[in-house]
């Protein structure tokens, strides 16, 4: 008998002599193969780091995570090593008879046969030059390279790092690549929960991994019986067999509770596929699942009017980043896998804030400007354009104010005649929307949405008036920041916009004065309804959130009677109230860091001067401008108060209602009411007024 050291030097002196010492092969350390080791799917995570959505991205092969040697079984680490290489944890990497008896034989030129190791077959998965061609045995010059390097490998490797990447770089069945894998594939479970049985039927895979099912079961029954050493119940186990490798159709994909949200992600966020496969999301799931049902709801009771979908995003100000995205309804909907987020579709009055801003920007127009909402034709190639307004009637003269605010389409087409259309569109192109026609495409009609535009660009361009101006892209990563912003429009020309499209008082003429649109804090929100009524927007922003609401018909089917106020509107409220609920009672802690205050600007227009005085200021967060109360005669004198709040408090600030001294402003005041009008403001310490809200007790 050849003893291990004689058999160990015959295979060294043959590798001397046939190796060939000018290919360099760097042997990789356990860390670097399972730092390079790729799961197919990436897995996303919400703010919170809870695991919201798996989504595959290697078609190639099913993956899951690295499994360590300290989670596997016993029993399959022996099942293993028995059908694989019984002698793995005492020989040096290879077995010398086999060894030798298969390079003598390849020399005399009959067939090559095997006998590789464990260690063997790791480092040909390591090394694409010891891989033989399709339908090929290794050559003899790759086996002596194999055994070569067999040799580095168990000189640096422990046993245990050879059986744990060896048992997660192979093979088991069809594309299930790795122990986990299989066993999620084959058996629904972790690796760690894995029984006898299981681990037999593993074994049996790694040798032939794509053989009938029952030859995998004979070899099931033969490694039972070879370990257990009694006469197993080759039946049952061959139905146990027979179900595992159908199971394996079916591979579950869970969890999946934001694939479209996923998909953006990859598309937009600049996923990058070489990257860690771990993606923390801005994404809330909390507000997600609430804000889902939210809007299901609201598309339930607007059925009888045609109206099958909608989609809901939601921006944080400051970082840009997505709180909600809620691309559809869900099971529900007719088209589930279709992201209405990212649909362009005519947008309707949304675009007129930006016509006005423009008009703002280059002082053509003021807040103040009269306008002439009266009949009106535009010739065009197709003859004489008429514009109506959504009601079918005229106000006559009105200010911009009015007009924004209302939504008034005649004096919008006024206002877009200022301007260069061709100047216009750039606009809207620098604020991230893609995809729009050449100007003379649209027309007058621009000024009423008849560009196709996404939720998801019409919502991040509003959240650039949330911002003062500035605009940013989205962000879809947590703790990603902006790198580049720019100004669009001037802090002032933005405040204007906001002040304009958050006065109750103003959009009466239109909307009256109950409407969903009229909220106890600071918004500033725009309806739009497009052509025959086939898309329906809410877009608006608070001091910290920007929320965007379509809902329509995917088909582009008319809804009945639905307008902005009756269809998105309630969706969009019903979300800001949630948002701005849990900021008030700290059910959800917000961050300061990862938010955005906005610090307005007290704009004093002149009617005849047209100039503007900016003063940085705290907001009057209630009451809103505009609001009127009524004193209920069945409750006490004293009982009834109004509640004042500020965006943020400071000893240096007071409280000043009719011009009267309240108190300094260091936190929210009880104010007992009276009838009568009144002017709420905050002044500063050198008594400038530096915000205002007007309101009525009745």
């Amino acid at each position: 008998m050849i003893s291990y050291f004689h058999r160990m030097a015959t295979v060294k002196f043959v590798t001397l002599f046939l190796f060939f010492p000018s290919i360099v092969w760097a042997l990789p350390t356990y860390q670097e193969v399972k730092a390079n080791f790729t799961p197919s799917d990436i897995r996303l995570y919400d703010r919170k780091n809870e695991l919201i959505q798996r989504l595959r991205i290697r078609k190639d092969f099913r993956s899951e995570e690295w499994v360590e040697y300290k989670e596997f079984p016993k029993f399959l680490i022996d099942s293993v090593i028995h059908a694989e290489d019984k002698r793995f944890f005492e020989h040096g990497g290879v077995d010398g008879n086999s060894i030798v008896a298969s390079i003598f034989t390849g020399l005399k030129g009959s067939s090559f046969r095997g006998a590789s190791t464990i260690s063997m077959q790791l480092v040909t998965l390591l090394d694409p030059e010891l891989q033989p061609k399709k339908n090929q045995r290794k050559s003899i010059f790759q086996k002596l390279k194999q055994i070569n390097r067999v040799m580095e490998l168990e000189s640096i490797w422990n046993k245990e790092e050879i059986l744990t990447a060896y048992l997660n770089l192979i093979y088991f069945r069809g594309e299930l690549k790795g122990i986990a894998s299989a066993s999620k594939g084959l058996f629904r479970k972790s690796v760690s929960s894995i029984t006898p049985n299981e681990s037999y039927l593993l074994a049996a895979l790694i040798r032939s991994p794509q053989s009938p099912i029952e030859k995998v079961a004979k070899r099931v029954c033969a490694l039972k019986w070879e370990r257990d050493g009694k006469t197993s119940d080759c039946e049952e186990l061959s139905r146990f067999v027979r179900e595992s490798l159908f199971r394996n159709l079916d591979y579950p994909q869970e969890p999946s509770h934001v694939p479209l949200f996923a998909k953006s992600v990859i598309e937009l966020g600049g996923y990058n596929q070489f990257q860690k496969q771990k993606i923390e999301t801005s994404l809330s799931f909390i507000y997600q699942k609430k804000i889902e049902e939210i809007l299901r709801r609201n598309i339930k009771t607007l059925e009888n009017r045609n109206v099958k979908d909608g989609a809901v995003i939601v921006l944080e100000n400051k970082t840009g980043n997505i709180l909600v995205y809620v691309p559809n309804i869900g099971r529900e909907s007719s088209v589930s896998q279709l992201d209405l987020v990212r649909t362009k579709r005519q947008v309707g009055s949304t675009l007129k804030p930006f016509v006005y801003a423009l008009n703002f920007e280059q002082k053509k127009l003021t807040p103040q400007s009269i306008l002439s909402d009266s009949p009106i034709g535009i010739p065009v190639y197709q003859g004489i354009y008429r514009p109506l307004n959504y009601d079918k009637s005229y106000k006559g003269n009105v200010t911009v104010r009015e007009s924004l605010a209302s939504s008034l389409n005649i004096p919008a087409i006024r206002a877009l005649s200022f301007l260069d259309v061709n100047e216009f569109v750039s606009l809207l192109e620098n604020l991230g929307i893609h995809g729009l026609q050449y100007p003379e495409f649209y027309g007058p009609s621009l000024a009423l949405g008849a560009a196709d535009i996404s939720l998801l660009e019409l919502t991040n361009a509003y959240r650039m008036f949330a911002n003062g101006g500035m605009y940013s892209q989205i962000q879809w990563k947590k703790f990603e920041t902006n790198q580049s912003q720019k100004r669009i429009f001037s802090p002032q020309v933005s405040y204007m916009i906001s002040e304009i499209l958050s006065d109750r008082e103003a959009r009466s003429l239109g909307f009256g004065w109950d409407n969903f649109l009229s909220t106890s804090y600071f918004t500033a929100v725009k309806t739009g309804t497009s052509q025959d009524m086939r898309d329906n927007w809410c877009i608006g922003y608070s001091e910290h959130y920007t929320v965007g609401v379509w809902v329509g018909n995917p088909t582009g089917s008319p809804m009945l009677d639905v307008s902005g106020i009756t269809g998105a509107a309630p969706v969009w409220r019903e979300t800001m109230d949630l948002l701005h609920e849990s900021l008030i009672s700290k059910l959800h802690p917000i961050e300061e860091s990862n938010y955005s205050e906005i610090e307005p600007n007290l704009e004093i227009l002149s009617s005849n001067e047209n100039q503007i005085e900016k003063t940085k200021s705290f907001r009057i967060l209630t009451p809103v401008s505009g609001s009127i109360f009524a004193l209920d005669p069945d409750i006490p004198n004293g009982r009834q108060k109004i509640l004042f709040t500020i965006s943020s408090y400071d000893v240096s600030y007071s409280y000043h209602l009719n011009d009267a001294f309240l108190a300094n402003a260091k936190e929210p005041y009880l104010w007992e009411p009276k009838k009568g009008e009144y002017r709420l403001e905050i002044k500063d310490k050198d008594q400038k007024v530096v915000s205002l809200s007007l309101f009525e007790v009745r």
